[in-house]
């Protein structure tokens, strides 16, 4: 009897243990898309490592769910393709929540907010503007820059097509070595990389425009930037959002954007996701 309730419980014990792993992997590991290139949202090391704002908050929303994520780099024009097409789970990376792109896809709450801005040479004056009329009236003529599938040329062809001449880019680091160059009058894009751009010794003559441009004044720009998924991933958003959840009440989100913006870019939590 003994060696039988011996026997018995070894293999209750090793059943357990070979349970145990195989429980743990039945989620899969999250798929995350990014733009390496989009400092300091999400970009890449000299050794070729991502980094960024977006790529250390979704590393700690995967450790809150208790989820392996692996990360891949690709230009933004082809991320959303890419995402309806199965290759990833989610996007991140600076990505403005519109309802254009909410009939199609799904994001999670909003967990941060910049302007964008256009951006310019010292020397081109075209700096002080008070106010969108006037600095639009500046630019007219002028050759300007944009990262091709952003809000930022969503905004170009709103509200200065025809009247400028447009140069498409297919990331950040080109656009700004073409405006370095003196190949743009200026370029438009989130406030960040313009942040990130001027902070250096080779952006020293470059200068952010005034004024802001935002929801308030173009409502079609957004609400805030969000992780994007396909409508049919509910599982995985509702677990994301919960996560981002605690991470802003515990202040995660502001320590993490003071970090790479240098001020606080985090937005309120979602009442609608979190509670009151």
């Amino acid at each position: 009897m003994y060696r039988k309730l011996v026997g018995l419980l070894t293999a209750l014990a090793l059943g357990a243990s070979l349970a145990g792993p195989a429980a743990a992997e039945e989620k899969p590991e999250v798929r995350i898309g990014t733009d390496g290139g989009y400092l300091p949202w999400s970009s890449m090391t000299p050794a070729g490592e991502l980094t960024g704002f977006d790529i250390e908050l979704a590393k700690l929303v995967c450790e809150r769910m208790e989820r392996k994520c692996r990360f891949t780099a690709q230009p933004w024009e082809g991320q959303i393709p890419a995402l309806e097409q199965g290759k990833y789970d989610i996007l991140v990376g600076g990505i403005s929540i519109t309802a254009e792109r909410q009939k199609r896809l799904a994001f999670t709450q909003s967990y941060a907010n910049l302007p964008i801005n256009f951006a310019a040479a010292k020397s081109a004056g075209l700096n002080g503007k008070s106010a969108w009329p006037e600095l639009r009236e500046a630019l007219v003529g002028k050759t300007i820059g944009v990262q091709s599938g952003t809000q930022s040329q969503r905004f170009m062809d709103n509200e200065l097509k025809g009247d400028v001449t447009i140069r498409l880019y297919d990331n950040q680091d080109s656009l700004n070595l073409d405006l370095l160059a003196g190949r743009l009058d200026a370029a438009l894009a989130g406030r960040s990389p313009w942040i990130a751009l001027t902070g250096t010794t080779q952006g020293e003559g470059i200068e952010i425009l005034s004024p802001d441009l935002n929801f308030e004044t173009f409502n079609y720009l957004g609400v805030g930037v969000g992780g994007l998924m396909r409508k049919d991933s509910d599982e995985l958003r509702k677990a994301w959002d919960v996560a981002l959840c605690a991470l802003k009440k515990e202040g995660e989100i502001r320590r993490i954007s003071e970090h790479w913006f240098g001020f606080d870019i985090s937005t309120r939590a979602d009442p609608a996701v979190c509670g009151a």
